[in-house]
């Protein structure tokens, strides 16, 4: 799926995962003290005990941007309403992280439908290498996961206030002896989307189907509007 021009060496791999671990405890630390309402109680119906991360009690409402989707239509916040959505931060030069995040994604929306037919949740790949991804290299990355997934990009002045609101931290690594190969270090957790288009939890890395999945159907069998 991948030519040579995307792959990268052993220590490049070895330093991008260092630094996701870093990443991932800097983005647990800031959502700790700067949102300080993320708790593990639901409300409305007593406590919601997630296994792969941690539900806000107050959903957040999500920021005014402007994106496109891999099919050339616009991409908003209205864009979000009216289905659960789970968001995924990444690139398509990514060697390792986004690939396996994504198959398992596609892994858990099997694992949803087969537990109950009538959930019907989507993904959205975002990207945060909008100068290489393309809506159309969107349009032939994506789908290899799942027809259904749906991929997004845009200049980086819109997707910034987006990926800040959630705590999402991702940046351009350079190698000055290559700069067209460039990696960038990003977040690897998922974020939950309400029905209602707001930051309704993060689920944290490493992540796995079966604990996603359960995750997912007892927020969707608890969640209330409010």
């Amino acid at each position: 799926m991948w030519n040579n021009t995307r792959m990268t060496s052993t220590q490049n791999n070895r330093s991008l995962q260092i630094v996701l671990l870093v990443v991932a405890g800097v983005v647990a630390l800031a959502i700790g003290l700067g949102i300080g309402m993320m708790q593990r109680d639901a409300a409305p119906g007593g406590t919601l005990t997630l296994q792969s991360g941690t539900w806000l009690t107050e959903p957040r409402p999500l920021p005014e941007f402007e994106l496109v989707d891999m099919n050339g239509e616009p991409f908003t916040r209205a864009s979000l309403e009216n289905q659960w959505t789970f968001l995924f931060f990444g690139y398509t030069y990514c060697p390792d992280i986004c690939p396996m995040t994504m198959a398992l994604l596609a892994s858990t929306f099997e694992e949803i439908r087969r537990a109950d037919p009538s959930v019907d949740p989507r993904a959205v790949f975002v990207s945060v290498d909008p100068e290489r991804d393309t809506p159309e290299a969107l349009k032939t990355y994506v789908p290899y996961f799942h027809q259904e997934f749906l991929g997004v990009t845009g200049p980086m002045e819109q997707l910034t206030p987006l990926t800040r609101s959630m705590g999402i931290l991702h940046r351009k690594a350079e190698d000055p002896r290559d700069p067209d190969n460039y990696l960038v270090d990003h977040s690897a957790s998922i974020i939950l989307i309400n029905p209602r288009g707001e930051f309704q939890a993060v689920l944290s890395a490493p992540h796995q189907v079966e604990t996603l999945a359960s995750d997912f159907l007892q927020i969707h069998k608890r969640y209330r509007p409010g």
